[in-house]
Parts: structure tokens; sequence; C-alpha cells
């Protein structure tokens, strides 16, 4: 994770329920923005922590589309946020950026510079999204979150403010357990069974329409000649083997069990690097992966407490835009007091 983030991000913050403080002197608005390789939420809460607008867009993980590309989806789900509270961007007191791809400092320097000046706010913080999900995850406790949508990675902190992380290396090197590492396994199950060197799958001829192609000697050009767009096909392709092992397919199932097990390994690392295996915490998971139910969580949750006996594997307390409010505020409110 890079040098630039500060542990004080995790200090216990004012609640986003508490009522407005008599000594603001004009309104405030609390900017989050939660950007990932799928898509990017923002969301706007006032100093009474009501939620009063909130906006969506396209993919802001820079080094998957590009800066440009990320900063205008990041622009596009502000303004949406900002129509619907009814307030200008300018207006906004505060915003804390999480958007994946940024956690090298080159990365980091390179994406505040351009959100700064895209963004007429004054004060702009920008993590990763990890970092933003485990804080609207675990409520700025001590705890753990596993991230699994289109890459994957898994962060925590404990109790003396130490972090930890582990994965989130991109699909090329990493991202085991992911939408990304779902797809290519399940491309993978449809050519080892075409070949006869797998099982059957109910998997092939969904995949082959999503490619558009009738069988898969059609596939390699498709793949391979357009790598970039063919890499976010494939992290689509999750949402097939989802659907065929809830219809029993053994192959997808078997897939979604590797996945889970890989999740779990990422969410051991960070809780062996922290020394909290004997500690009671929360391990919070986000992510488009987990609509797979209990296909995921169960082996997942198998796995953690094998290891840390006393972690409860839960749904998240806030999502990671609202924990990229709550990071927001607590940093910067202390100037208007």
């Amino acid at each position: 994770m890079n040098a630039v983030t500060s542990e004080a991000v995790f200090v216990e913050p004012q609640s986003i329920h508490q009522s407005h403080q008599s000594h603001y002197w004009q309104s405030h608005y609390w900017l989050g923005i939660d950007g990932g390789g799928t898509n990017c939420r923002a969301a706007i809460v006032d100093d009474d922590g009501n939620l009063i607008g909130e906006g969506r867009a396209e993919a802001a993980n820079f080094i998957r589309v590009g800066l440009e590309a990320a900063i205008n989806h990041v622009k596009q789900a502000v303004n949406q946020a900002c129509a619907q509270a009814g307030i200008e961007p300018s207006e906004i007191t505060a915003a804390c950026v999480g958007l994946a791809g940024t956690s090298h400092p080159d990365h980091h320097r390179q994406m505040l510079a351009a959100l700064k000046e895209a963004l007429p706010i004054t004060d702009i913080t920008l993590e990763t999204d990890a970092r933003v999900a485990l804080a609207g995850a675990t409520g700025n406790q001590a705890g753990v979150v596993i991230i699994a949508g289109t890459g994957s990675i898994a962060c925590g902190i404990n109790t003396r403010g130490r972090f930890a992380r582990a994965g989130g290396w991109g699909p090329t090197m990493g991202d085991e357990g992911s939408g990304s590492y779902i797809g290519r396994r399940a491309l993978e199950a449809v050519m080892m069974a075409y070949d006869y060197r797998g099982e059957p799958t109910a998997m092939m001829e969904p995949v082959l329409h999503h490619f558009g192609v009738s069988s898969p000697p059609e596939l390699p050009p498709v793949i391979y000649d357009e790598p970039d767009k063919a890499m976010r096909e494939i992290a689509e392709l999750s949402k097939i083997a989802v659907k065929a092992a809830q219809e029993g397919d053994r192959v997808a199932q078997e897939i979604l069990k590797d996945a889970a097990i890989e999740l779990a390994v990422a969410a051991i690392a960070v809780i062996e690097q922290l020394r909290m295996e004997r500690d009671e915490f929360q391990v919070a998971y986000v992510g488009g992966v987990f609509e797979a139910g209990e296909l995921i969580l169960a082996p997942l949750r198998e796995e953690i407490r094998h290891f840390a006996p006393k972690a409860e594997i839960a749904p998240p307390i806030d999502p990671p835009v609202i924990g990229a409010v709550k990071m927001a505020k607590s940093l910067y409110a202390g100037k208007f007091e």
C-alpha cells in the first residue's frame, strides 16, 4: 500500500449520524467516491448524516481504462450526486476518493493531481479502493475486509492501528478469487471440455454466446487480438460460472470453491500479519463475487475459522462509498470546529 496514505484515517470518526453541531457556521457536505475496475460510485452526506446525493458511472481504475476515462467517470458520478443533492461540486467541503490502481506512489501522485485539477474541491484525499472498503466494512474498527469484484484484495487493521494487505496485484500477477479469476477459469474449462481434457460443462454455450462465436476454436482471435477488451469480458464470465454452479454444474461449483479458498488464503495472510488469529473481529466481504452466496461463503467461512476461530464472517457495516465519506469527515471535520 502506498506510503502517502495516513493511518489517521482509521481513528474513530464522529458518527455519520451525529446531529448538526452548533459551532458549524455553514452547511458542510462530505463526498465519498469508490471506483474500481467495473464502476464508480459517489455519495454526498450532510452535517446531519443524511445521504443526500448518489451517483454512478463506469470504471475508474485508470490502469485499466486510462487516466482521461477514469477522471471523466469520477466527474460523472460526482456531478450526478451533486445534481441529486441540489448543490454544486464547488460547495463540497471535503472529499475522500478511493480508487483501484493507486497503490503505487507514482500512480497515486498522478491520479491525485488529475483529481485536483478536475474537481473544484479544496480538500481531496486519495486512497485505494481497499482502504475505503475497509473503513466502511468494519466501521473504522479493527477487522478485515475481503474485496472480490473484477479484482481481489484483502486488507485489515488491528487494535494497535497497524495496517496489512494481501493480493490486489492485478489479473496478470494475481487477483485470485476475483471475477477475473473465475472468468478465466470458466474459459479454461470450456477449452478443456472441447479438447476432452476436462469434464463437459454447462458453461460451454453461454461462454461462446458471450463472445459471439459458435465454437471454441473461434475464441483465440477474440481473446488475443484485443487483450484489454477481452480482459474485461473475461471477468464478466464469472456471472455465467455462478449461474451454472447454482444449477448444479460440477465444474462451475469447483471453480467457485477454488475461488473461495483463494480469497480465504488472502484474508488469513492479513490476519497472520496483524497477529489477530486469537482475537474477536469481523471479516467483511465486499464485491460482486459474493453475489454467489453460500457457494462462495461456505468454503470461505470454513477456511478462515479454521485459522481464526473467533472471526465473524459477515456483510459490511457500510458500503465502500460510505466508508469514503466517513474518512473524508474524520480527516477534515476538525478544520471547521
